[in-house]
Order: C-alpha cells, then sequence, then structure tokens
C-alpha cells in the first residue's frame, strides 16, 4: 500500500468516526430532550392525579351524607313527597 492510499484510508476512517459520532451526539441530545418532556409530562399526571383522589374522597364524603335517611327525607319533602299521615303545613295569606 502506497503512501497516498494510507493517507486516504486514515483520512476517510476519520471522517466516517467523526460522523457517526456527530450522529451518535444528535441521538444523545434528543433522547435527553424526550426524557426531560416525558418526566415534565409524568409530573403533570401526578399532579392530576392527586387532584381527581382529592376529589374522589370529597365526592365520598357528600355521598355518605346524602345517604342518610334525613337527606332523603328532605330531598323527597321538596319534590313534594310525603309520609301517609303528613300534617300539610299551610302559610296564611296576608
Amino acid at each position: 500500500m502506497t503512501e497516498s492510499k494510507a493517507k486516504r484510508l486514515i483520512v476517510a476512517v476519520t471522517a466516517g468516526a467523526v460522523l457517526l459520532l456527530a450522529v451518535l451526539v444528535c441521538v444523545l441530545i434528543y433522547q435527553l430532550i424526550s426524557i426531560g418532556v416525558e418526566r415534565a409530562n409524568a409530573a403533570e399526571l401526578e399532579k392530576e392525579i392527586a387532584y381527581y383522589e382529592a376529589l374522589i374522597e370529597e365526592k365520598g364524603e357528600t355521598l355518605e351524607a346524602r345517604r342518610q335517611r334525613w337527606w332523603i327525607e328532605r330531598r323527597a319533602r321538596e319534590l313534594g313527597y310525603t309520609y301517609d299521615g303528613d300534617i300539610e303545613l299551610t302559610v296564611p295569606e296576608k
């Protein structure tokens, strides 16, 4: 192998290595950005999960209160239902 062929071979290998390194650095940067975006999305989803868990707990307390007899009777009376034998209260007109 002549000296010029060796130099061309070294230059070609070096150029290929530099291009490979540049591609690998670009892929690495892209992956780091993707990881950052996914972490931000995960943090946002964790906030939403905490919000909905608090909402479920709050609504569970409301649901428990509305299952009690006094609540059901009050709502039924608002809708006009009465028990047999209830005395109807009327407000005198002026």
